[in-house]
């Protein structure tokens, strides 16, 4: 009995136990399993640096949000075949040079001065001296209305005038002859006269009379020559004008169907225009708006203008994964960092103020191992320091002041090290501290010391994807938890002030504006709201219309040299990456305002069309640029529109059905100041009645 008790006190131990050991643990905060009880409030102490207070924004009129007609194609209206006016052989696609063309040809020191001979054309029968140079007619090649495209064989026509011409001038001699006739027979007859009363006078009377009259016929006869021949020479011309073939139309020839020394007749195509004057713009709008819309009704038209990058270079072996520009007075720097290894340093020759000083060839700041982030920041004695994140957790510091003697080794490696790689880096508005982020850690650096001061408490779930400093002396963390969070940062440590969820996930760098006012948040695939960070209100948007304009990878504000000292009112500037599908390898610049709806004013396209991986704006105020990298290893600049774009309204002349589930709305757009191109992109903003 007694070894069944114990046999039982035993058992119910071990259940125990078991019991015990599969109860729910007490996790520390953001564990995965989440913590049982609240975390403790932190007292994130002293700030950082004087809190600067948000800008107080003009608040706008609050009007119903506009429709948007997205993804319309522009087509070109008018198209004009230019036809042969008469048999003949075609003789020269050419056209005259403008002063300024043959100029731009003469001065350009890549071609030889033969190149430049064999570039200029004269006609066969031009006797002007100088003679007439004419440049040859291609494809795509844009011509203005009554502008001459092509010469037909002129040599029975040039003779007709050249025979006019001389008959005309035989005809004048013969006219002037005849007048000198008609006065000399004039004044004999009047002395004949004078002596009637002698015999003979009345048959001399007479002979005068008749050589008087032939003169006169004579005369007669000259003018009528003369008229004849002016009607023949301007029937040349005509004719002449005729054998000049020229454009109908403002536009581009699109096709050549005839080629010189080919015969043609009266009718036949020889070339194709398209008018580029005037465009029409389609979209199909959903159904239940029908009635918003309607014929005469003017639209704002709003189209994308890709640009390719006006200087590359392709130093990184594998993905970019970062880029910074620095602030040197004497120009900024770009510094890429890739997967490779490598921090190369980069002089933009986009300016002239640091031609003698360039690099030409990127400087490497070498690393043992992949790095996967990059910072700038301007410390004490306007001393320039590069921070670079590594595969290896590592933060290291380079000090590039000196653009003539980079560094081949950094001034400093942090003793601290992450756990992971460094996935992002900022740095405070002071420039006096720094923060990186590597998996869910964050930590708050002393950028004169290189020293920690502290880590984030661990609230987000997953990895941290970006990080940014405002004015007002909190830190934006970005995560793929879908949460944004604003954290007060002081000296002993930081706490949540905010949680913004249920983002979308789609774009894992989140911007924010260099005067604090607002951080971006992406909505969804094809929208990003721009949030006010300290009440977490959405105070306007950007959006990307259909499903083949999705954002992806990153959203950047461009920085305010004048951070949260600038003016409230000025809209900001922002790039966004596109994902799969027509924005592949795009980078899009916006215009947002301070409130409302942002506008596309620039769209970048990688060679390519590589994927986007990074970018970054330049920071100084006089070297406005965008450096974006790619998942080649390729780091493009490009120049951002430097005006407000100008607002484009178009007219809606067609409203079609489609469908039971849309209609086509058809815009005509005054092409002349805009240039669009056949068959690009626009969207069309029918704006709010109410």
């Amino acid at each position: 009995m007694r070894s069944r008790v114990l046999a039982f006190s035993l058992l119910s131990a071990a259940l125990g136990g078991l019991l015990i050991g599969c109860s729910p643990k007490n996790t520390s905060p953001g564990g995965k399993n989440g913590p049982t009880d609240p975390p403790a409030p932190v007292d994130p102490g002293s700030p950082l640096w004087v809190p600067a207070p948000l800008p107080a924004s003009v608040a706008g009129v609050v009007r119903g949000e506009p429709l948007v007609v997205p993804n319309c194609v522009v087509q070109y209206d008018e198209r004009q075949i230019v036809s042969a006016e008469v048999d003949g052989t075609i003789e020269l696609l050419a056209t005259p040079y403008t002063p300024g063309e043959l100029k731009a040809l003469m001065d350009d020191p890549k071609l030889t001065e033969q190149q430049k001979r064999d570039r200029i054309l004269y006609h066969p029968r031009d006797t002007g001296n100088p003679k007439k140079p004419l440049k040859r007619i291609r494809e795509s090649m844009p011509v203005e209305a009554r502008q001459i495209v092509a010469f037909m064989d002129d040599q029975l026509v040039s003779a007709r005038m050249e025979g006019a011409k001389q008959i005309k001038d035989s005809a004048v001699s013969a006219k002037k002859n005849s007048e000198e006739g008609v006065k000399a027979a004039d004044e004999k007859l009047r002395v004949t006269e004078k002596t009637m009363g002698i015999a003979g006078s009345q048959r001399e009377r007479l002979d005068d009379l008749i050589t008087l009259t032939r003169f006169r016929e004579n005369q007669d006869q000259a003018v009528s020559q003369i008229a004849k021949s002016d009607a023949d020479y301007k029937e040349a011309v005509v004719l002449m004008g005729r054998h000049q073939i020229r454009s109908g139309v403002n536009g581009t020839i699109r096709t050549i169907a005839k080629r010189p020394g080919e015969y043609v007749k009266a009718g036949d195509k020889i070339m194709e225009i398209e008018g580029t004057d005037k465009v029409r713009i389609e979209g199909q709008l959903d159904v239940q708006y029908i009635r918003a819309v309607r014929i005469g009704m003017e639209v704002i038209v709003e189209p994308a203008l890709p640009s390719a990058p006006e200087a590359s270079h392709s130093g990184h072996r594998q993905a970019v994964t970062g880029v910074t520009v620095t602030a040197h007075p004497d120009g900024p720097l770009v510094v890429s960092v890739g997967a490779d290894g490598a921090a190369l340093v980069w002089d933009p020759p986009l300016a002239s103020k640091n031609a003698n000083t360039a690099v030409s060839v990127p400087h490497n700041l070498p690393h043992p191992v992949g790095v996967k982030s990059v910072a700038t920041a301007t410390a004490a004695a306007r001393t320039v320091l590069v921070i670079t994140g590594g595969d290896d957790g590592k933060v290291r510091v380079w000090d590039v002041t000196n653009r003539k003697q980079l560094p081949t080794a950094p001034k400093v490696v942090a003793e601290d090290a992450h756990t992971s790689a460094v996935q992002a880096i900022a740095v405070s508005p002071d420039g006096k501290y720094f923060a990186t982020a590597a998996g869910r850690d964050v930590f708050v650096w002393d950028l004169t010391t290189v020293k920690k001061m502290y880590a984030l408490p661990l609230e987000h779930r997953d990895s941290v994807t970006a990080i940014n400093f405002t004015p007002q002396c909190t830190l934006v963390t970005a995560s793929k938890d879908n949460t944004l969070k604003v954290w007060k940062v002081g000296d002993k440590g930081a706490a949540v002030a905010r949680t913004l969820d249920h983002r979308a996930g789609a774009v894992d760098v989140l911007g924010v504006s260099s005067d604090g006012a607002r951080v971006l948040f992406d909505q969804d695939k094809g929208r990003l709201d721009l949030v006010d960070p300290s009440n977490g209100q959405t105070v306007g948007q950007i959006q990307n219309m259909g499903s083949a304009g999705a954002f992806s990878t990153l959203a950047v504000f461009e920085p305010n040299a004048d951070g949260a000292k600038g003016d409230p009112n000025r809209p900001h500037l922002l790039a966004t990456a596109g994902g799969d599908g027509d924005l592949k390898g795009t980078v899009q610049v916006w215009q947002a305002p301070r409130s409302g709806r942002g506008s596309e004013v620039g769209r970048l396209i990688t060679p390519g069309r590589v994927p986007v991986t990074t970018a970054a704006f330049s920071p100084v105020r006089g070297e406005r640029f965008l450096a974006v990298g790619t998942s080649s290893g390729a780091i493009h600049l490009w120049k951002p529109p430097s005006e407000a774009r100008k607002t484009h309204t178009g007219r809606i002349v067609n409203i079609d059905a489609t469908d039971a589930r849309y209609v086509t709305v058809r815009v005509e757009l005054d092409n002349r100041e805009l240039q669009l191109i056949d068959h690009s992109i626009a969207n069309v903003i029918i704006p709010s009645d109410k």
